[in-house]
């Protein structure tokens, strides 16, 4: 089975050097985070914290204070100034992620990076045994979610002329590794990477850089849910996650973009093979005849 968990020889479970959001410089510049009030969201803001970020916008439904307060204290840098705006928002909701957007622009003025990270996954079930709300439900979040809030950024994205980033969480699931059950999931994680293929062809030219990102198998309230024979190889940290998400937006990766990157994968050892990558039009899913 083609899921690239051993594309590269070494495979990270936390941070490591490479990484290090201390080493990179987001002076200056504002990121958007869905699904920040905890997990992989959370990490991920206090991880563009550390790394300088000027500026964060938090979405979620739930509350952000612990997320906030733990940003402010990340922000150590000498002369760094953060702001943290947070906001509860549907992101499946157009009126909702429209007027947050808005006050996302009269805060700050710009927008330089998008993290897609708001997620869910419906309870583990044969399709004939699952629930159609739940089955939906799952689309709304992951799919419509994703929409809704990459099509509301983009115009601003382009406009700021920054980083131009938008990388959207989706999953090794993508790929079949749960061959059965949890369809709804696998099925919009796929949608996701070819989202950010498509995005590369409508935009690319304007700038924008699109990346489909595996976070890894990180215990979140999330994957509580999965089954219990899945459950020993959730073994990586939120940090290896938040921290390769930093070093993936820190410059700008033509050669990656519109393609589907896993936080797992050793970053130095993936940047040997650039040029492979590129002349295989690699990291993209195809049909194979």
């Amino acid at each position: 089975m083609r899921v690239g968990f051993e594309f590269v020889k070494t495979i990270r479970h936390d941070t490591y050097p490479a990484i290090d959001p201390s080493k990179a410089d987001f002076g200056g510049q504002v990121v958007l985070i869905t699904g920040a009030s905890r997990g992989i969201g959370q990490a991920t803001a206090i991880s563009f914290a550390k790394a300088g970020a000027s500026g964060l916008v938090l979405f979620a439904r739930s509350d952000m204070s612990t997320t906030k307060a733990a940003c402010e204290a990340a922000a150590t840098r000498p002369g760094q100034s953060l702001k943290v705006l947070t906001l509860s928002v549907d992101t499946s909701s157009t009126s909702q992620v429209s007027a947050a957007l808005v006050t996302a622009k009269e805060t700050f003025g710009r927008l330089d990076v998008l993290v897609n990270n708001a997620g869910y996954s419906e309870p583990h079930a044969l399709l004939a045994d699952s629930d159609p709300e739940e089955w939906w439900h799952t689309w709304d979040v992951n799919m419509r979610g994703t929409y809704e809030v990459t099509r509301g950024c983009l115009p601003l994205l382009v406009e700021s002329k920054g980083s131009q980033t938008i990388i959207t969480v989706t999953s090794v699931a993508a790929h079949g590794v749960v061959a059965t059950q949890a369809s709804s999931y696998g099925m919009s994680k796929l949608a996701q990477v070819r989202l950010a293929e498509l995005l590369m062809n409508e935009y690319g030219d304007k700038g924008i850089l699109a990346y489909a990102v595996h976070p890894g198998a990180i215990v979140t309230a999330m994957s509580a849910g999965v089954p219990e024979n899945m459950k020993p190889f959730f073994v990586d940290t939120l940090e290896v996650a938040a921290d390769a998400i930093v070093w993936l937006a820190k410059e700008r990766r033509e050669w990656l973009a519109g393609r589907y990157f896993s936080c797992q994968w050793d970053v130095e050892e993936l940047e040997s093979r650039k040029q492979e990558i590129v002349d295989g039009d690699k990291l993209k899913v195809r049909m194979v005849i």
